[in-house]
């Protein structure tokens, strides 16, 4: 059996993960030093593969969800947190710190600054990253959610990011609380790598300096800056 362990990203058009929960995972493999390559799979083809490799479909939202692992004892997981805590205890050193306090801050943070800003990425994710078969599935299901066209949606962009504004100045004032530029100072811990995957989706999408811009922007261009070493590697 292989020793490796097998990564169920969102490929984009230029070849590397992109999404957000995604990037939580690679952040923390990629932390860790865990061998791993990726499967490349596109959104309509995350529910009949999942289901034929046994995965429970979640509970609520989409049935079946990017990320995904397969661990090397061959047993799959799906959701970004639900692996951390499996890469945790199969490979405790070195630590997420998962029991951080900031956890639950972040948790509750970072969430509402995505739906924030969700008039402002969701219609440029279709046509920044994805590949015909994503896009044609991204809009029809997104447009059917929403009950409007994606360029519809857009007009709420500005109005978007003046909601955007208070987390990303309270995401700011929380990174000096241990002088940065990590949450609990100069090592991060899994909660960092909820925020920096966020930053990460942003800069594909040409958006991230904006965020850096605002009031606790220095502080996430600070945090992001620190984090490059586990962002190299995006795209195996």
């Amino acid at each position: 059996m292989s020793s490796e362990l097998i990564l169920y990203d969102l490929p984009s058009k230029q070849g590397t993960g992109w999404s957000h929960n995604p990037w939580k995972t690679r952040l923390a493999l990629n932390f860790k030093g865990i061998s791993y390559k990726t499967e490349w799979t596109e959104y309509p083809d995350l529910q009949p593969k999942f289901e034929e490799f046994g995965i429970s479909p979640n509970s609520t939202g989409a049935k079946y969800t990017s990320p995904a692992v397969k661990l090397p004892d061959g047993t799959y997981i799906m959701e970004s947190r639900a692996i951390a805590d499996a890469l945790e205890r199969l490979h405790p050193t070195p630590s997420l710190h998962l029991d951080s306090p900031y956890q639950s801050r972040i948790e509750k943070i970072v969430p509402d600054l995505v739906n924030s800003m969700r008039p402002i990425f969701m219609p440029l994710v279709p046509k920044t990253f994805l590949n015909k078969p994503s896009y044609d599935y991204f809009h029809a299901t997104r447009e059917k959610s929403l009950g409007m066209p994606l360029d519809k949606y857009a007009e709420g962009a500005d109005e978007s990011f003046k909601k955007a504004k208070p987390y990303i100045k309270q995401l700011g004032e929380m990174l000096t609380e241990n002088e940065g530029p990590f949450l609990e100072g100069k090592k991060p811990v899994y909660a960092d790598f909820v925020i920096v995957a966020m930053l990460r989706m942003q800069a594909g999408l040409g958006y991230a300096d904006k965020i850096f811009g605002e009031e606790g922007g220095k502080e996430l261009k600070a945090l992001y800056e620190a984090s490059k070493e586990w962002l190299e590697r995006e795209n195996h």
